[in-house]
């Protein structure tokens, strides 16, 4: 059987939400009655969701090939080592998210679709799922004009997802972690305490923390939030 890394990603992935999904109701971090209907929904909208991420990831992995074959893009200016190719790629994809995240809260526009995921009043792992097509279409359409400008490659897209994926599942779930844990976790990724508090209804808590995986973008572009004012409510106002 030949080696198949998209293939392993995917059951991997498979694997940590239905782990995380069965975690969060044995140690659920906030306690709250359980709704099938809304888990159901929210997987119905994230399988919807992966024919638009798989369509576009597709045509993105056609079009690096291309870009490749010329060295084209920033990162093919210069000389630069494998190892730290693949690190500046992973680092880049990461600003990237950082900034496409924080814009679609600012333009309006775009806000009039982020804010569906936003809606969700019962975060848990599903909520992971839970976008809008149209800001699906929106962000494949970003990485089709802007990754192969950057020079990106299958390999450096296929190193971010492996750290992205399991990263958004667990700080978008209702798995119980101590305050302290969370803490010395979010030195290295985002955390749940950390993304929980940009669900929050409060418009200000709401308009931070932005990052995807690492989590000192927010520090270094004055949107970092250490904890919430309060009691967290999610949804929005």
């Amino acid at each position: 059987m030949k080696f198949d890394p998209q293939f392993f990603q995917a059951f991997g992935l498979a694997v940590l939400f239905v782990s995380l999904y069965v975690a969060e109701h044995i140690v659920p971090a906030r306690k709250m009655v359980w709704s099938k209907k809304h888990d159901l929904v929210n997987m119905l909208i994230g399988a919807l969701n992966l024919i638009i991420v798989f369509s576009g990831g597709y045509l993105l992995g056609k079009l690096l090939a291309s870009v490749q074959s010329h060295h084209f893009g920033l990162l093919n200016l210069f000389f630069i080592p494998q190892t730290l190719h693949l690190i500046l790629q992973v680092i880049f994809i990461d600003l990237v998210m950082y900034w496409w995240h924080r814009i679609n809260h600012l333009i309006p526009l775009f806000w009039r679709f982020h804010k569906f995921h936003h809606k969700d009043e019962q975060m848990n792992s599903t909520s992971t799922l839970r976008f809008h097509p149209i800001e699906q279409l929106l962000s494949s359409l970003m990485k089709l004009a802007l990754f192969p400008l950057l020079g990106l490659t299958d390999t450096g897209i296929f190193i971010y997802g492996f750290l992205f994926f399991p990263v958004i599942l667990i700080h978008h779930s209702n798995i119980c972690m101590s305050e302290k844990t969370d803490h010395i976790y979010r030195k290295f990724f985002v955390s749940p305490l950390m993304h929980r508090t940009h669900h929050s209804r409060i418009r200000q808590e709401t308009d931070s923390n932005y990052g995807s995986v690492f989590p000192f973008w927010d520090r270094l572009f004055k949107s970092y939030t250490k904890k919430p004012l309060g009691p967290l409510n999610f949804g929005i106002e």
